[in-house]
């Protein structure tokens, strides 16, 4: 399952109040028990992506995360297909990084300067 997602307290209430506490990856895996959670497409506005998807030269990087290999492969070509390049963050637990608030959240960026990104340079 592709979470696209976020959890915001004036609109979502009790359950953003969730996701900040316990993370958003982890958050939307214990509402879906048993799916195969992959978090995608949630840290830029859909103009963003409408704008910079299949762009010239370098793709725009979409951060993913998840814990099942399989349903990250389907993912990441889910994100090349739309035209975009995607970087692994980590496992699902690590889905804050480019969630609202996270250091990743609206970094719009070539796959090299995600990576950069990632590691706080």
């Amino acid at each position: 399952m592709l979470d696209a997602t976020n959890a915001f307290a004036q609109r979502d209430g009790a359950v953003a109040d969730e996701a900040q506490r316990n993370g958003i990856g982890i958050t939307t895996a214990r509402y879906l028990a048993g799916a195969r959670v992959v978090r995608a497409f949630n840290f830029m506005g859909a103009a963003n992506f409408a704008r910079e998807h299949h762009r010239q030269g370098e793709r725009v990087a979409v951060p993913i995360a998840g814990d099942d290999a399989a349903a990250l492969h389907v993912a990441e070509q889910l994100v090349r297909d739309a035209g975009f390049e995607p970087v692994l963050v980590g496992p699902l637990a690590s889905a804050d990084k480019f969630a609202p608030g996270g250091p990743l959240f609206r970094q719009i960026g070539s796959l090299e300067e995600m990576r950069r990104k990632m590691s706080g340079q």
